[in-house]
């Protein structure tokens, strides 16, 4: 594919550096800005115990089958934003503290939580954050998606209360992270509790993609996990046959000399499923429904990550991840074989962006300012330009 034009490029990064986190006695309106912007100094959370300024990991945006649009995030003290007491190794608190703004005395009950807001104009305005689970420890959403018979799937990122460790201390959750599965039939104003994901990995399981549904139905979802005694990580794919309501382990990805880590997905007109995974950008394929896969191709650079993907009505492949400098989108044409340069919407931030497809084929993009506090939120609008080589950002409401 081609590198997309310099003059698209610089209109890019023109409105990326407009879109800039600035001073809240300075900030701009919505519009303007590409907002909104939720964060440790603007649209705070109201205070709850374990409430710091890591505002937050940003969990995706969905357009609910009541027309709302939903953006789910976490809030907390820090990166993980872990429950006390808690139990980490000190060369890492160390480290953290140095390097990452941890406090390891922070008083944080049951850690971070899932928090959202809503929007009922397109997003021009936002409602206030609202909490939607606070669970016994750390939580964090994985994703958000809607089925096609309108049940929204939250993803939950359960954090146990130790780090640094080869397996949990005495009287703590076992897996190091673990995930949940909740529902809501009611376009998110009540949900279910929480259904514990079946891990295939021993010491954690962790979760990254969209929930994908195939055309007979099913649900797949990718997480990455790790087994205890070992430091290579592999991918799971889970399948659900009842709207989320049961899940089962269907295959796994492994490499023979390189990790399988965070990893997102699309599935194409043909059937075919397209898999970009961290850290390298390898892309895989899987033709029978994400039983067998085949690496294709890479995209990105070599130390690509966090990705996540959405396919438009002509086949073309949008994925954004980090890795490249800021958040950058990748674009293809031909299924994953070859992809576009990295085309950069804000070059000033930590990433780990969410894609969205909105009913336009406009793409809502979510992603953070920062790794450690204090952090933000933020959220833009583009579209992918007619002769796919290229994006424009769009007014946040467009």
């Amino acid at each position: 594919m081609q590198r997309a034009t310099s003059l698209i490029l610089l209109a890019a990064v023109a409105l990326a550096v407009a879109l800039l986190p600035v001073a809240a006695e300075s900030a701009v309106t919505n519009e303007e800005q590409g907002g909104p912007q939720m964060g440790y100094d603007h649209n705070r959370p109201d205070d709850f115990p374990g409430l710091g300024d890591f505002i937050g990991w940003a969990g995706g945006v969905v357009r609910l089958p009541d027309g709302d649009l939903f953006f789910v995030h976490s809030a907390g003290y820090w990166h993980v934003s872990f429950a006390t007491p808690h139990v980490i190794r000190q060369e890492l608190v160390e480290q953290w503290a140095k390097g990452m703004n941890f406090d390891p005395d922070y008083n944080a009950p049951t850690g971070g939580r899932i928090m959202a807001e809503r929007s009922s104009d397109n997003g021009k305005t936002w409602s206030r954050p609202f909490t939607v689970y606070d669970g016994p420890i750390d939580t964090g959403p994985s994703d958000i998606f809607v089925t096609r018979e309108g049940t929204v799937l939250l993803i939950v990122n359960m954090q146990a209360s130790w780090y640094g460790f080869a397996e949990a201390p005495e009287g703590h959750q076992e897996l190091n992270t673990r995930q949940l599965v909740m529902r809501s039939i009611d376009s998110a104003q009540t949900w279910s509790e929480p259904m514990p994901l079946d891990s295939s990995g021993t010491f954690y399981t962790r979760c990254r993609s969209h929930c994908l549904q195939l055309p007979d139905g099913g649900i797949l979802l990718a997480t990455y996990d790790m087994d205890k005694g070992s430091s290579r990580l592999y991918g799971t794919i889970h399948r659900s046959d009842d709207d989320g309501k049961s899940w089962r382990i269907i295959s796994h990805i492994r490499r023979e000399d390189q990790d399988l880590d965070e990893a997102d997905w699309v599935q194409l007109d043909s059937g075919r499923i397209v898999l970009a995974t961290r850290p390298d950008g390898a892309v895989f394929v899987s033709d029978d429904q994400g039983v067998s896969w085949e690496e294709i191709a890479k995209v990105g650079p070599d130390n690509f990550y966090a990705p996540s993907m959405v396919k438009l009505a002509d086949d073309t492949i949008v994925c954004t991840a980090g890795g490249a400098g800021g958040q950058s989108v990748f674009l293809s044409s031909d299924g994953g074989y070859n992809w576009s340069e990295p085309i950069t919407v804000d070059p000033s931030v930590y990433g780990y962006g969410k894609l969205f497809r909105d009913r336009d084929e406009s793409i809502l993009l979510s992603y953070v300012q920062s790794g450690s506090p204090p952090n933000r939120c933020w959220l833009v609008r583009f579209r992918v330009n007619a002769q796919r080589d290229g994006i424009t950002l769009l007014p946040i409401a467009e």
